[in-house]
């Protein structure tokens, strides 16, 4: 497995899947994305991987996409322009890698430092379990120009009204903030980060991992049930709508 912007290690079991653009702040671009997805294919196939770690180099989890080159910001290939129909397909593909995290067959935990932020904050959602340090910077600072988040899981998470304050004022939380309103599970000393994470991915791993694969399948499929896909396309419509373009017809 060749990867350029990630680091990828096993051991006792548990993957540690970490984000390596630190001179960018692990801004989510085409190659990180890439390797995101290599990444994972390989914790998954591998049958003595039991949990999988997803963290940062540096001193930011993740700032979001990349505003030089991303699938977010770039046009699609084969298309000449933004229009409705080319960023519907661009979310599409963005809400694919959120969704593929979210219904990995094995346990996600999110080992959030320093800013997580944006489409950052989504990576953290979508896992299983999110540990922050005390003094990580989560939010997402991009409502503040309008539109629709393609992430639905704010209120799923928050409530309707916890939701509707952080994204219509973008405000940052810290951590501590962070796990008091349930946008992450825990929040803990900077310098105890890393050994709570790996605490719970160990007891995560002393669970047998048939009877892991099918606790995680049961939760998907409740959420599945409950309209979380549907969820995910209308707010990715949404989202693409709000962009400025044309009609393919035009």
């Amino acid at each position: 497995m060749n990867l350029e912007t990630v680091l990828y290690d096993v051991r006792d079991c548990i993957a540690k899947i970490t984000m390596n653009r630190a001179d960018k702040r692990n801004a989510l671009n085409h190659a990180l994305l890439r390797d995101l997805d290599s990444a994972f294919d390989e914790a998954e196939k591998d049958k003595t991987v039991r949990v999988v770690i997803l963290a940062a180099a540096g001193k930011a989890f993740c700032s979001g996409y990349d505003l030089k080159g991303s699938p977010y910001i770039t046009i699609p290939e084969g298309r000449k322009e933004w229009t409705r129909g080319s960023a519907l397909e661009a979310l599409r593909g963005i809400s694919d890698r959120y969704r593929r995290i979210l219904y990995f067959p094995k346990p996600v935990i999110a080992q959030v430092h320093g800013h997580c932020v944006a489409a950052g904050c989504y990576l953290q959602m979508c896992c299983d379990v999110s540990i922050a340090a005390e003094d990580a910077v989560l939010g997402h600072p991009a409502t503040r120009g309008g539109g629709v988040t393609s992430m639905p899981l704010w209120i799923t998470y928050l409530g309707v009204r916890k939701a509707k304050e952080l994204l219509m004022t973008s405000r940052l939380i810290s951590g501590k903030e962070a796990e008091r309103i349930g946008l992450v599970n825990k929040a803990v000393p900077p310098d105890r980060l890393v050994d709570e994470v790996w605490q719970m991915a160990k007891e995560m791993a002393e669970v047998p991992p048939e009877g892991m694969t099918m606790l995680k399948e049961a939760m998907s499929t409740h959420l599945q049930i409950l309209g979380m896909d549907a969820l995910f396309s209308y707010h990715r419509q949404l989202n693409a709508l709000g962009r400025l373009g044309k009609d393919d017809d035009d």
